[in-house]
């Protein structure tokens, strides 16, 4: 018997429903072609058959290197939060998912020069805004021991990790 609820009502509003299939609509923009029909392999040649169409982000090094770090614990606490999952202790996936990439860092840098998130365009902000608060999301919905609702949590989690980086790059 098939247990899955569809989802309904007004709790999955169309603004749930675009950040549920942003990732699908964005797998195209990276775009890979050939500039010449006798590829020797050459990695040097690299640039003429490779154009990225992400929109490149520019910002002080320092301000950037703060961005990898960042994307890079977040990559450890989706790592971390899969072994939770695996093992169903919700809870422990609420915590590290709240403490590494819930609403709380939004405000992590004091010095507004060292926020990376002050040289993003607008809609890269809304991307980043939607990681910090699915993640909250994720965390309230697994302490209650919901797992439909975590599990559409952390769907919205990765897809904002996807639709930021087949988006952007910052070089």
């Amino acid at each position: 018997m098939n247990n899955v609820q569809p989802l309904s009502g007004s709790r999955y509003s169309l603004k749930k429903l675009f950040w549920l299939l942003l990732p699908v609509a964005l797998s195209v923009p990276l775009a890979v072609h050939s500039s010449s029909s006798n590829n020797d392999g050459n990695e040097d040649d690299l640039e003429t058959h490779f154009t990225d169409l992400r929109t490149l982000v520019e910002m002080p090094e320092r301000a950037r290197q703060i961005l990898i770090e960042d994307m890079l614990d977040h990559l450890a606490v989706l790592n971390e939060i899969n072994r939770y999952l695996s093992e169903n202790k919700l809870s422990s996936a609420a915590e590290v998912a709240e403490t590494g990439m819930g609403q709380s860092l939004l405000s992590k840098y004091q010095d507004e020069a060292l926020r990376p998130g002050h040289y993003m365009p607008q809609e890269m902000r809304e991307i980043g805004w939607e990681l910090h608060n699915a993640a909250t999301g994720f965390a309230k919905a697994a302490r209650q021991g919901n797992l439909q609702e975590t599990l559409i949590a952390y769907h919205r989690i990765s897809s904002a990790c996807v639709a930021c980086h087949y988006s952007y790059r910052t070089r």
